[in-house]
């Protein structure tokens, strides 16, 4: 007969099944990587193609538009034709700034009858300031930039804005890609004695931060694990991640491989005080600090010999619940304490609830709480002057022993496996490749500056091929290949390989000069092509995969709110520094537990600066943002969704930034134009979407402004038409 299992018999048998299994797996060797594995085409180094004869080779500008011609016509289908200067300068002016174009902007393109007016158009946006602060959106979208830590406490993070700064930098300098991302993986190692270097390993610092995790070795792991990811998605576009517990399911990607990966970073040491200050300001600092200190440690010793002999009448010794260190200092006669120790005991008694602050007055004598009270308030003068050194967070490393890395089983913190070494993914080193060679540094192992020298690489054959899809899909609303961070076998294969291998080489050829292909993008002929496609080319294609008319785009929140902020004339031209604090809601100013989550900035001046300064706090997005689908910055971004929805409406209608901008926008339009119907609706029109108004335009907006009489009714109107939030 038999036996029937009790129910917790049965649950202990059917863990050990799962559990079983799942540990028979984990021990079973790595699946091989297969010659067919490394014949995918992105695992193959990009080689030259030749550009494509075509028909109708009159409308090519650049090789470019031989590609993409040359599948329109295979398709027995033609490009639309090109767009107006108006919509041209518009569309490049956002595209390569995120601000819209000014009326002085637009006359002078309008004006400019010589050859090659468009391109000197992009020469002059590529120049700009403002392009690097535009395109800075787009790699700290990328690199999950933040300015809180997230999790429970979402802690600020004070001097993360220094990476975001130095990003801007580099773009606007145009630096060349290949030491962009030298830089980021290993500016300590690469340029040692360079400030701007030591900022720029903050990429690797964007990570969530549970800081209060009781084991701060899994705290660190997790670090780890999200720095490996990140940088396989960013640089090489693989989800090496999905390798983290396991070999990958789809792709050929062994857990090995992202251990080895990470082995490249296990040697860094996670810093939030990385000075940046050049030799001679260091020792200006370290001077002032000195002056501040002696200050300050005469203050408090004054205020103990005044304060000391009462407490220790009414209240002796120190507190309840002081520290060691604390009670220790008051342990000690006077005579024998130091200047810590005299900085313990005054701040313990400024905790000190045993003398309520309203019975000091009764305590001394008139001459005696004179001082005391000029005592306190020299103290908090002084510290709110304490020198700062400047500083940032990034990585560096203690020196040239590194310690082991350790395949981890399932994944699981501590439960080591085998130990690896550095090394790239297998599927994209030649068989039989041996590990690469690292040469040590005197103050480092020399693993990153390795890893960033790989990827930099002229025929590494994924780092080209993802940085210009990722430009690609920047211009034209779709990449190449339409999963930028995924390369892999289970990624969308390129629309037009060729053109994605020849971009990767002429990169290459360039010298990894980012402006320069921005350049042969955006005076493309497929660039310039107008947003209207002809019907049989809707018909056949109608995801527009073969860009046979450019596609419409919307602007993303930031751009829109600093729209807003430009066509109104209150957009700030300051660029950098710490970050700024627009007003929230009313709704959600409760939220900000009185200030100290979101302390608004104070002056108009700091709160009308752009959008790539607004603080970015993972707990608490700004509302206008994220209407307008802000990426969640717990993940590397590749592509931002684009939603259709009622609050994005609801947004440019109702919200209180809506308002002020239709509100000064009326008053400029006020003072530029002057009183005349026709003026302000012509310089209306401009302002808002870079154009002359319709003539049946102007006269609906006449008939508007007859009935009613508040101008700025008239200007939210215009700022809540789909033309001043899209992109022809």
């Amino acid at each position: 007969m038999m036996r029937r299992s009790s129910p917790k018999t049965f649950g202990l048998l059917l863990l050990t099944a799962v559990f079983g299994w799942t540990a028979s797996r984990a021990s079973e060797p790595s699946k091989p990587v297969t010659a067919e594995d490394r014949a995918h085409w992105a695992f193959i180094p990009p080689k030259r193609p030749t550009v494509p004869v075509v028909k109708k080779a009159g409308w090519i500008r650049n090789p470019i538009d031989a590609f993409i011609l040359a599948a329109l016509e295979g398709n027995q289908l033609a490009p639309a034709q090109e767009a107006d200067r108006a919509t041209l300068l518009r569309r490049v002016t956002f595209d390569l700034t995120g601000l819209p174009p000014t009326p002085a902007e637009l006359d002078a393109f309008r004006d400019d009858k010589i050859e090659g007016a468009y391109e000197r158009v992009v020469d002059r946006l590529l120049a700009n300031p403002r392009y690097g602060e535009r395109w800075a959106q787009h790699w700290l979208d990328l690199a999950r930039y933040a300015d809180t830590d997230g999790f429970e406490f979402d802690q600020a993070r004070p001097d993360a804005w220094r990476y975001r700064d130095w990003v801007v930098s580099a773009l606007n300098a145009d630096i060349g890609y290949d030491r962009f991302l030298r830089l980021q993986l290993a500016g300590d190692e690469v340029a040692a004695d360079d400030p701007d270097a030591v900022v720029a390993t903050g990429f690797n610092r964007c990570y969530p931060d549970m800081v209060d995790l009781n084991d701060q070795g899994l705290r660190r792991q997790n670090a780890l694990n999200d720095i490996t990811e990140t940088t396989s998605l960013v640089f090489l576009g693989l989800t090496l991640g999905c390798a983290r517990c396991h070999d990958h399911k789809t792709d050929p990607l062994l857990q090995a491989d992202f251990y080895r990966l990470q082995a490249f970073f296990t040697p860094a040491r996670f810093r939030d005080d990385l000075p940046i200050a050049a030799p001679s300001a260091r020792a200006e600092f370290a001077g002032r600090r000195q002056e501040w200190e002696r200050q300050t440690s005469a203050c408090r010793a004054d205020l103990v010999r005044l304060e000391g002999p009462v407490r220790q009448s009414i209240a002796p010794g120190p507190p309840v619940g002081v520290d060691d260190e604390t009670a220790s200092a008051f342990e000690k006669p006077p005579g024998e304490r130091s200047a810590r120790d005299v900085r313990f005991i005054v701040e313990a008694w400024s905790r000190d609830r045993r003398i309520k602050p309203s019975a000091w007055p009764g305590l001394l004598d008139s001459t005696r709480g004179r001082l005391r009270s000029q005592l306190l308030a020299r103290l908090d003068t002084l510290k709110a002057s304490e020198p700062k050194r400047p500083q940032a967070r990034g990585l560096d490393e203690s020196g040239a022993s590194p310690p082991p890395t350790f395949v981890l089983k399932r994944g699981e913190y501590g439960q080591h496996g085998a130990e690896v070494r550095p090394g790239f993914p297998t599927v994209l080193r030649p068989e039989g490749t041996l590990d690469p060679t690292i040469v040590p540094l005197p103050r480092s192992t020399g693993r990153r500056k390795a890893l960033a020298g790989w990827l930099g690489q002229r025929d590494n054959p994924l780092t080209t091929r993802v940085l210009v899809n990722r430009l690609w899909q920047s211009h034209f609303g779709r990449g190449i290949v339409a999963t930028p961070s995924d390369f892999g076998l289970t990624g969308e294969p390129p629309s037009h390989p060729e053109l994605l291998d020849w971009l990767a080489t002429e990169f290459v050829a360039r010298g990894w000069g980012l402006k320069a292909l921005h350049r042969l993008m955006a005076t493309s002929a497929t660039y310039r092509q107008s947003s209207r496609a002809p019907r049989a080319s809707v018909a056949a294609d109608p995801e527009n995969e073969l860009l046979s008319h450019f596609r419409r785009v919307r602007l993303d929140g930031e751009e829109i709110r600093d729209t807003l902020l430009s066509v109104s004339g209150r957009l700030s031209a300051t660029l950098g520094g710490p970050p700024i604090f627009p007003e929230l809601p009313a709704e959600l100013t409760r939220l900000s537990s009185k200030g100290a989550v979101w302390p608004v900035s104070p002056t108009v001046e700091e709160r009308s600066r752009r959008s790539l300064y607004v603080f970015v706090r993972r707990n608490l997005r700004y509302p206008f943002f994220e209407a307008f689908d802000r990426p969640d910055t717990n993940a590397s971004c590749p592509r931002r969704s684009v939603t259709t929805i009622a609050p994005q409406a609801l947004t440019l209608l109702n919200s209180a930034v809506a308002h002020q901008a239709a509100s000064d926008l009326a008053d400029r339009i006020g003072r530029e134009s002057g009183t005349g119907a026709d003026a302000r609706v012509r310089h209306a029109f401009r302002l808002a979407y870079g154009r002359e108004p319709r003539p049946e335009e102007a006269a609906l907006a006449r008939d508007f402004l007859a009935k009613d009489s508040n101008p700025s009714h008239f200007c939210l109107a215009l700022i809540n038409a789909n033309e001043f939030i899209y992109i022809d």
